[in-house]
């Protein structure tokens, strides 16, 4: 398909969707001419601030605007697979906020309904699309740590959402709400994209609620989550993180290598009785759009989803790399909930 300007419709217009907009207002080839939100005045103010000129309460009618390509869902993951498919049966192009659903077969009902429809469908994790992590991973692809083995995370976002009907997902247990799947399954998806997606196969976690402000039959979200998942070769990612946390420690998301590892965007390697740090090199595999000054969060996955919708690159996250990522999630919850190892079929 030769470039040409997308028209975009967001459905979502909280954080994320407002952030989406905002990308998508500065990427070249893309244009919002729609957002729609259950909540009219969130809405009207985000169509306000970045001048869209067209507003839906309800999102079946913009997706009925046939002058819409594609569609950015920012909405929350206990609807977002009948909404998917409703997109994909309009004929639009589909990128899915994450968590991406619920449980991980739903990630499949979404890719056959995608190639049913001849539709790019393309999965949310933006911190794979910032150029300095495609570099690092190209370094690692590249055999500048060696062998990579494990990595460890650690974050803490120390905030916990009101309980209202739009948030009631971030407090219910098992909806990918809490501080593992709302906050660091980013961090969790870039190292397990660095380490080069290998095949889950156990998980072990446990979590802490520690301020519960739901009591419901699903029992709270977690406030800190631990765990460790085990992937085909051997490798291991081990994570810790919350939404509330009395230290000041600092995040950390490392990956090891036999003979390096990646720290704080850089290569480490100790030799010589000391540590040394060398800057990444690898060139950029995408050729994303060079802004000046202050680049919005989205901007480089939303450029990527224009380019995948024109066949230049594929979909990134893809359904494959959403599906077995769902798999970790699915695995780390499940643990927790029954206090075992389990297994990753």
């Amino acid at each position: 398909m030769a470039e040409s300007t997308i028209q975009l419709g967001v459905i979502g217009c909280g954080w994320a969707g407002s952030q989406a907009v905002q990308a998508a207002k500065v990427v070249p080839r893309t244009t919002v001419i729609a957002v729609a939100d259950i909540w009219p005045d969130r809405c009207q103010l985000v169509a306000k601030e970045f001048s869209v000129p067209e507003t839906y309460e309800d999102c079946h009618n913009l997706l009925a605007n046939s002058q819409i390509d594609a569609v950015y869902l920012a909405t929350s993951p206990d609807g977002r697979l009948q909404m998917v498919l409703d997109a994909l049966e309009a004929e639009k192009h589909v990128l899915v906020q994450k968590p991406h659903a619920i449980r991980a077969p739903e990630i499949l009902e979404m890719e056959s309904a995608a190639r049913d429809a001849g539709k790019v469908l393309q999965f949310c994790y933006f911190m794979r699309h910032f150029p300095h992590n495609r570099k690092i991973r190209a370094a690692v692809f590249n055999g500048q740590i060696g062998d990579p083995y494990h990595a460890r995370i650690f974050g803490k976002y120390n905030s916990i959402p009101p309980l209202n009907q739009n948030n009631r997902w971030l407090h219910a247990y098992g909806y990918k709400g809490g501080s593992l799947g709302q906050h660091y399954s980013h961090e969790l998806d870039l190292a397990w994209w660095w380490m080069g997606c290998p095949d889950p196969m156990w998980a072990f976690g446990a979590k802490h609620a520690l301020y519960p402000v739901y009591d419901g039959p699903e029992g709270p979200a977690e406030d800190y989550f631990t765990g460790i998942v085990g992937f085909e070769g051997d490798k291991t990612i081990q994570i810790d993180c919350s939404r509330m946390n009395h230290s000041d420690s600092p995040t950390v998301v490392e990956l090891y290598g036999t003979t390096g590892a990646i720290t704080s965007g850089k290569i480490s390697r100790f030799q010589n009785g000391e540590f040394k740090h060398e800057e990444i090199n690898e060139l950029p595999d995408i050729p994303h759009t060079e802004l000046r000054g202050d680049v919005p969060t989205f901007f480089y996955e939303i450029e990527h989803f224009a380019m995948a919708i024109s066949g230049e690159v594929e979909p990134d996250v893809s359904s494959t790399d959403a599906y077995a990522f769902m798999k970790i999630l699915d695995g780390l919850y499940d643990s927790a909930k029954i206090e075992k190892q389990i297994t990753i079929e």
